[in-house]
């Protein structure tokens, strides 16, 4: 099954898939189809709802609709994942009441937005060399729902963005440490 949540339920406590992987596995064919369609498109920091949406078995939004209801706003109180370590969404839901829509481009840099990367499965995919495409797609499908905006991000980010923010990090550390390691004036 691979990671799995511990929902508080009214009638007990439930386990269930918390990964594209996990919850797909116990799909058949033709809603596996609709569910990976949909897991493609959603925005990274919102994967977390649909993981949730489709991992719930079927009784629980009938017998359990306070509960579902709070989660699917993002209260996610009471969930645990397998090593029962609490789990929380790093973003609200959408709230398409209000005209809300999810982005599908992440932006970063400076100024502020200078560059943006893709937000979504599908439009990382599009932009991956073809020989990384098998590894993003056996982490992503093993990646726990709570995580996958952070495994999502990381994959988007250029190789070179990630190497660049390395050094600068190092010449940080290392500014520090000859700082920190300079003996004090007059002591």
């Amino acid at each position: 099954m691979g990671p799995v949540w511990s929902i508080p339920l009214e009638r007990g406590r439930v386990e269930v898939p918390s990964s594209i992987g996990g919850v797909r596995a116990g799909l058949e064919p033709e809603r596996a189809a609709k569910f990976d369609a949909v897991t493609a498109r959603t925005s990274a920091k919102h994967l977390v709802y649909v993981v949730l949406d489709w991992a719930l078995p079927p009784v629980a939004g009938a017998a359990d609709v306070p509960v579902v209801r709070r989660l699917k706003g993002g209260d996610f109180t009471g969930v645990v994942d397998g090593d029962g370590n609490p789990v929380a969404p790093s973003h609200p839901p959408l709230d398409e009441t209000a005209g809300e829509s999810a982005p599908t481009v992440y932006s970063a840099g400076f100024p502020v937005g200078s560059k943006t990367f893709p937000a979504t499965i599908e439009s990382i995919r599009a932009v991956l060399e073809e020989g990384r495409r098998a590894e993003f797609e056996a982490e992503i499908a093993r990646t726990p729902g709570h995580e996958l905006i952070y495994a999502l991000l990381r994959w988007a980010t250029p190789p070179e963005e990630l190497l660049a923010e390395d050094a600068l990090i190092a010449d940080l550390k290392a500014e520090e440490a000859r700082l920190t390691a300079r003996p004090e004036v007059g002591g």
